[in-house]
């Protein structure tokens, strides 16, 4: 197995006031966690954990995200994900 057997591409796109989504992340992650458990439930659980853990990181702003999830241009999923941001004593 190479290096990057399960390099997925994870998109976040942030809701603008209008409805309109806008990509403002992408990150390349080589995870085989999507992969642990079978069904769309798990995939969701994971992506959802992945998202807030990447958005903390970097302190992205609050708001409702999109998050698709891409292994070699087929979709693993896409999730919504109401972001509360942040606390004031933690943002950069």
């Amino acid at each position: 197995m190479t290096e990057t057997a399960y390099l997925h591409r994870v998109e976040y796109f942030r809701r603008q006031d209008n409805g309109s989504l806008v990509r403002e992340h992408v990150e390349t992650a080589d995870d085989h966690g999507w992969y642990i458990e079978r069904g769309a439930a798990w995939r969701d659980r994971y992506t959802r954990a992945c998202a807030e853990d990447f958005l903390a990181r970097t302190g992205a702003p609050r708001g409702v995200y999109s998050v698709a999830v891409w292994r070699g241009g087929t979709r693993v999923c896409t999730v919504g994900l109401h972001w509360p941001g942040l606390p004031a004593d933690r943002v950069k």
